[in-house]
C-alpha cells in the first residue's frame, strides 16, 4: 500500500500542479454524487450552520467542498515532494508580523488552526518561514505510510507529535519559542463541548490549558486558496484571551469563535464532510449517525 502511494504520489508531481488540482476537483465532484455517506453528512452540517440558506446553496456548497477536497488531494504531491522556494513563491503571508510580536514574548506560541482549503501546504508553510515548529497529529496506521508522510511533513524542519503519546514534551517546546500548531475543528470523542459555528462539538481544551496555566500566547492561523488555483493566502491573526480567564471552555470558546469569519467567507474551503458535531447528532439524528 505505502509503495504505491509513493509511486502515484511521484508520477502525479510530474504533472503541472494546476492541472493535477483541477483533476483532483473533478475527482471530488464526481464523489460527492457516488458517496451519499458523506454527501448527507457535509448537508447536515451545512443545514445546522446555515438553517436560513436556500437548499441549492447548500448544496452547491457541499459540492464544492468536494471539489475542494479533491483538489487538495491531488495536490499533495507537489506539496510534499516540491522545492521550498516552489511552494513558498505560491502563498503570500498577511499579518506575520503579529506571530513575531507573539514570539517576542519568549513563551512560545500556540497556533490553533483548523482543515480549512490545502492545510497541509499551511502546515509546511510554518518550518519554511523558519520557525521552530511542532505540530500535533494522528499517526498513519501504515508504518511504511507512516514514515512517508512523516518525511514529508518535517522536511523544512518542523517536529510531527503523534497526538497519543500525551503533552509531556510541549512545556520544554514552549520554554524554547516554538511554535505549537493543534487542530482545533477536529470531533474528539473524550473532547470537551465548545461551540464551533456556533453549535456544540468535542473539542480539544489543550491550547486552553496552556495559555491559562503559562499565558502563552494564541494565534489563529488558515491558508486560504486564491480563486481555484495553486496560490494562497496564509494568514495570521491574534486570538485575545484575557489573562484572567482561568475556565477552559471560556478560553476554547474565544479561540473557536475567531475561526468563523474565515469560513463564512469561503465556506466551501472548509471540510463538512467531517462529522464535526458528532457530539450533537447522536442525540438528534441517532438513526442516520449508525449508517
Amino acid at each position: 500500500m505505502a509503495l504505491l502511494v509513493k509511486l502515484i504520489c511521484y508520477l502525479i508531481r510530474l504533472i503541472p500542479v494546476r492541472l493535477a488540482g483541477a483533476m483532483g476537483a473533478g475527482f471530488g465532484r464526481l464523489a460527492y454524487y457516488l458517496n451519499a455517506r458523506h454527501r448527507h453528512i457535509a448537508m447536515r452540517n451545512l443545514n445546522r450552520v446555515y438553517p436560513d440558506k436556500p437548499e441549492a446553496w447548500k448544496r452547491r456548497i457541499s459540492r464544492e467542498s468536494f471539489a475542494e477536497l479533491g483538489r487538495t488531494s491531488f495536490e499533495l504531491p507537489h506539496v510534499y515532494l516540491r522545492s521550498k522556494d516552489f511552494l513558498l513563491s505560491r502563498i503570500e503571508v498577511k499579518n506575520h508580523a503579529a506571530l513575531e510580536q507573539a514570539k517576542a514574548l519568549n513563551k512560545g506560541v500556540i497556533l490553533a488552526a483548523c482543515h480549512h482549503s490545502n492545510w497541509e501546504l499551511g502546515a509546511l508553510a510554518l518550518s519554511m518561514l523558519g520557525h521552530a515548529t511542532d505540530i500535533i497529529y494522528r499517526t498513519v496506521r501504515q508504518p511504511a505510510l507512516n514514515q512517508f508522510v512523516l518525511q514529508a511533513r518535517e522536511r523544512f524542519g518542523a517536529t510531527m507529535q503523534p497526538r497519543d503519546v500525551g503533552l509531556r514534551w510541549m512545556p520544554r517546546a514552549l520554554k524554547s519559542d516554538h511554535c505549537i500548531g493543534v487542530m482545533v475543528d477536529q470531533h474528539l470523542s473524550n473532547g470537551t463541548p465548545v461551540r464551533f459555528l456556533g453549535h456544540q462539538g468535542r473539542t480539544t481544551t489543550m491550547p486552553a490549558i496552556f495559555t491559562n496555566k503559562y499565558h502563552t500566547p494564541v494565534l489563529g492561523v488558515a491558508l486560504h486558496r486564491i480563486g481555484r488555483s495553486f496560490n494562497f493566502c496564509l494568514e495570521f491573526w491574534p486570538v485575545p484571551i484575557n489573562e484572567h480567564i482561568t475556565d477552559e471552555v471560556e478560553t476554547m470558546q474565544i479561540i473557536c469563535d475567531s475561526f468563523a469569519p474565515a469560513i463564512h467567507q469561503r465556506p466551501e474551503l472548509w471540510l463538512w464532510i467531517h462529522r464535526r458535531w458528532l457530539y450533537l447528532d447522536e442525540k438528534e439524528y441517532p438513526e442516520q449517525v449508525r449508517t
